[in-house]
């Protein structure tokens, strides 16, 4: 894992709606913030790094995966997929 990169950010959109980027790699982002949450990457940059940054009331941090066990998807997350046209059949591997 390389060294964390720290983004920062950049210009606000529009209210709630800002773009960060990372000077070390060139990740760039647009963040929507809660309560309706949204995240889009533009531009990938070094998608290994660890990337962090904070301002305000929005802290940017990598999140841990955790795979489901066994292949076993809760129904929660199989309406999520269902919700935006992903099939998950029982058995499948996550």
């Amino acid at each position: 894992m390389s060294t964390p990169h720290e983004m920062t950010r950049t210009r606000t959109l529009q209210p709630g709606v800002e773009e960060w980027s990372c000077p070390q790699c060139g990740r760039r982002l647009l963040l929507r913030r809660p309560p309706a949450f949204e995240k889009i990457v533009i531009e990938p940059g070094d998608e290994w790094a660890v990337h962090t940054g904070s301002t305000g009331s929005l802290e940017l941090s990598m999140g841990e995966a955790r795979p489901s066990a066994a292949g076993v998807l809760p129904a929660r997350e199989r309406s999520w997929l269902a919700a935006h046209g992903i099939e998950w059949e029982p058995g499948d591997t996550p």
